[in-house]
């Protein structure tokens, strides 16, 4: 409770007046922040209008790491979610949550029921990169993490575009990175 107290300036004991457990809390802050991101209008609209490039652009800012974001606490939300089941059940509800949201934008991008089990695991790819990339943030620092998920999102979108096939690649989302170096280039010849 003192560090939720801490890393979002309230005192403790209102905390504990506003919430019956921290369980709730948790949850609350899961729920938040996850409802946060997948409710930003540019993806609704993005798969809505099933605009391309919104939803690449998207997709790059979930895995780039956000100096906002409190990974501490979220690392402190998966530990906990080891040891209470409470906790693991919040988790594993936002998780299912955010794991649907990136299943309707990658379905934008990679239409198809042939596709299906490649927009699954796909989805589950970013969902293991994203944690990874937030512990990884915690221990070698932002731009590390940054360098990081850049190169997860070239290869992801590399994936994206060998299930789409060549003819069909969209145009680059400005800024992004869209494939690997020359020097990753010879080493995965």
């Amino acid at each position: 409770m003192a560090q939720i107290a801490k890393e979002s300036g309230v005192a403790v004991g209102q905390l504990y007046r506003d919430f019956a457990s921290k369980e709730a809390i948790i949850a609350e802050i899961v729920a938040s922040d996850s409802g946060e991101f997948l409710e930003r209008g540019d993806i609704v609209l993005g798969v809505a209008l099933r605009d391309e490039s919104a939803v690449w652009q998207w997709l790059h800012d979930f895995l780039i790491p956000d100096p906002d974001c409190p990974n501490v606490l979220i690392a402190e939300i998966v530990a906990e979610s080891a040891r209470n089941p409470k906790v693991a059940e919040i988790f594993k509800r936002c998780h299912n949550t955010v794991h649907a949201g990136l299943l309707r934008a990658i379905e934008v991008l990679l239409p198809g029921d042939d596709v299906a089990s490649a927009r699954v695991c796909m989805a589950d790819m970013l969902l293991m990169l994203s944690l990874g990339l937030m512990q990884h943030d915690l221990i070698r620092g932002e731009a590390e993490a940054r360098r990081m998920a850049e190169m997860a999102f070239a290869s992801f979108r590399t994936q994206i575009l060998a299930l789409r096939g060549a003819d069909q690649a969209p145009a680059a989302v400005a800024g992004v990175a869209c494939r690997p170096s020359a020097a990753r280039n010879t080493e995965l010849a």
